[in-house]
């Protein structure tokens, strides 16, 4: 199985040396020349979305609350339709991350600070998580070292740096064809060793599991809105998904590619639910419910299959974590060198392709040095992702919906939700089980609708005009 993973590290490797000799340019390595057609676009995007929190992640839900796992993908999935048809209009603009679009609606560099401050955080919070998820694909093969860790991870910030996105989006195409097709082996598999659905439901309910765990609702309605809500908002405003669709050749590729991503992430996360109610068929007992994938494909694949499957994982993980990387470094070049430094070294393309490589480096090694040396702060930094989920969703979406927003609802909202989601997370708020992201962004509309009406008339939204 090792072997097989050392020759599938080694080929992405070599995709991304050959990618490198595509970049000329800051917009070849951030943006892949922005020529991305419908294939790749929606490959990447699929990729970049179906990590190992939905393979390794979904199954282990499902093995603990039945089919309403589902409902996560389906929110992520819904979110990436919507943001196909929002892209249309920003694929227009040239945009290339997502406060570029704050500014643009609302002007000023305060918003511009706020919001990539808190979206690189949260990237590298959840690069960091990817790699320490890396871990559990390596003691698979008999690989617990730290060292293993560090080789795999900079195996895939190597082709990053080397290759740009242009290498991201061809190992992504290689990954996600791969991990889909490890997903539905490892279902049909695992459905042919519990014996068929009905042996499968025989055997779960056996085991006292309520009434909900084979319907999609999972018994509590409540339940799945606080599944697809999160999932929703992310994506609607995530510079690791929008950067996909900036990237295609032209709005209406990147419209499509958001669509068609939408539905196949759906599609494809159906298996990995199947793999987590299977293995809680077959091995009702497991101590940690995360095991659940790793441990039908370690008991009921061939040790060259299992280490494929295993592959299939571990491309789930590295083309989310390639695409944390690339996202990670257009907030540093674009949104703070180039714009709020004012730095625009026009004509020096060179430079700004050797600093966006050196920033990606940088995030990668600093992701693999935390997650190893101070693996508690990686818990910190993803509680980051509340934050830029509160605080940003509601000027995003907001200033798309309501051409009365102001940029001082605005930065209000984006202000008050952020530090809303601080006070949840600390005091561990519990507003009757409702998630921190949606209690936090409707304090932040509350105060983003007021803010805006009482200063509407000091400034008139660009967007609208455009």
């Amino acid at each position: 199985m090792l072997t097989v993973l050392i020759i599938y590290m080694l080929i992405m490797l070599a995709i991304g040396i050959w990618a490198g000799r595509y970049n000329k340019n800051m917009t070849d390595f951030l943006l892949a020349g922005r020529r991305l057609g419908l294939l790749l676009a929606t490959f990447t995007l699929t990729a970049t979305y179906f990590g190992g929190g939905y393979f390794m992640g979904l199954s282990s839900y499902a093995y603990e609350h039945g089919w309403v796992a589902l409902w996560q993908a389906i929110g992520g999935g819904l979110g990436l339709i919507l943001v196909g048809f929002i892209a249309f209009k920003m694929r227009e603009l040239q945009f290339y991350t997502v406060p570029d679009y704050l500014v643009h609606r609302y002007g000023g560099k305060t918003i511009r600070v706020l919001s990539a401050g808190l979206s690189l955080i949260a990237l590298v919070g959840i690069l960091g998580a990817q790699v320490l998820a890396t871990r559990a694909v390596l003691a698979m093969v008999g690989v617990g070292s730290d060292l293993g860790l560090v080789i795999a991870a900079l195996l895939f910030v190597g082709y990053t740096v080397i290759g740009g996105l242009w290498a991201v989006t061809l190992t992504d195409f290689v990954q996600i064809s791969i991990a889909t097709i490890g997903a539905i082996i490892a279902a049909v598999v695992a459905f042919s060793k519990v014996g068929g659905y009905q042996s499968l439901v025989g055997a779960v309910t056996a085991q006292g599991v309520g009434e909900g765990f084979f319907t999609l609702s999972g018994g509590d309605f409540s339940l799945v809105m606080w599944l697809v809500l999160p999932m929703m908002m992310y994506t609607l405003i995530g510079q690791d998904v929008y950067q996909r669709l900036f990237a295609a050749k032209d709005s209406k590729t990147a419209r499509n590619a958001g669509i068609i991503s939408g539905i196949a992430i759906i599609v494809i996360c159906i298996f990995t639910v199947f793999i987590g109610l299977a293995a809680r068929a077959l091995f009702p007992d497991l101590a940690d419910s995360s095991q659940a994938a790793t441990m039908v494909i370690s008991k009921f694949f061939h040790p060259v299959a299992a280490g494929l499957i295993l592959a299939a994982i571990l491309a789930a993980i590295m083309s989310t974590a390639d695409s944390l990387l690339t996202a990670g470094t257009s907030h540093i070049i674009k949104d703070f060198y180039m714009e709020v430094l004012g730095v625009k070294e026009e004509g020096n393309e060179k430079k700004l392709l050797s600093l966006s490589r050196w920033w990606t480096l940088i995030l990668g090694v600093g992701s693999i040095f935390f997650a190893l040396a101070v693996p508690s702060i990686i818990e910190v930094l993803n509680y980051s992702y509340f934050l830029y989920t509160g605080g940003v969703f509601v000027p995003v979406v907001g200033g798309i919906l309501w051409k009365r927003a102001t940029r001082q609802g605005a930065i209000a909202g984006l202000l008050v939700g952020a530090g809303m989601a601080v006070i949840g997370l600390i005091t561990k708020l519990n507003l009757g089980g409702v998630p921190v992201e949606i209690y936090s962004g409707v304090v932040s509309a509350v105060v983003f609708i007021i803010v805006s009406l009482a200063t509407q008339k000091s400034n008139m939204p660009s967007y609208n005009k455009s």
